[in-house]
């Protein structure tokens, strides 16, 4: 665990602090419709396409996170695949940080989460390299309809 929080600490430095790494609200929207797809088809494959190898998957702030291709697909398919149903995405407004290396996307979502009908509504926080996510953190919060 401490090796995770580690590399997880080093990864977020390096996006920080690497002044190459300029997003753009576009990209945003087609990376965050491309995530809200993956969501609604429970397509795992289409999902790990929208990070890069070692990416930083986040589900919520006080969550560990999950550290390249292998650790996101697991959590997904545990998750998602496993847990959730009849899903319906809808990508809200997309945000970009003056210094244009953080971007914000507002998201809902209705599923049927352990038997249950929820509404969700959260913001992602995210970093790219081009057309690809390099972390990516969701704050959210879900009700029982």
């Amino acid at each position: 665990e401490l090796l995770r929080l580690l590399i997880s600490c080093f990864w977020l430095s390096f996006i920080l602090n690497n002044p190459h790494i300029k997003m753009e609200i576009k990209t945003i929207r087609k990376v965050m419709k491309k995530y809200g797809t993956a969501w609604e088809n429970q397509d795992t494959q289409l999902l790990i396409s929208c990070f890069v190898k070692n990416g930083v998957y986040q589900e919520s702030p006080l969550s560990k996170p999950y550290i390249g291709h292998k650790e996101i697909a697991d959590f997904w398919n545990s998750v998602v695949l496993k847990k959730t149903a009849y899903i319906k995405f809808a990508l809200k407004k997309c945000y970009l940080a003056d210094d244009k290396k953080t971007g914000f996307a507002e998201w809902e979502c209705n599923n049927l989460y352990k038997n249950k009908r929820h509404h969700m509504a959260g913001i992602m926080l995210l970093k790219m390299k081009q057309d690809k996510i390099t972390y990516l953190n969701e704050y959210w919060n879900s009700e029982v309809k």
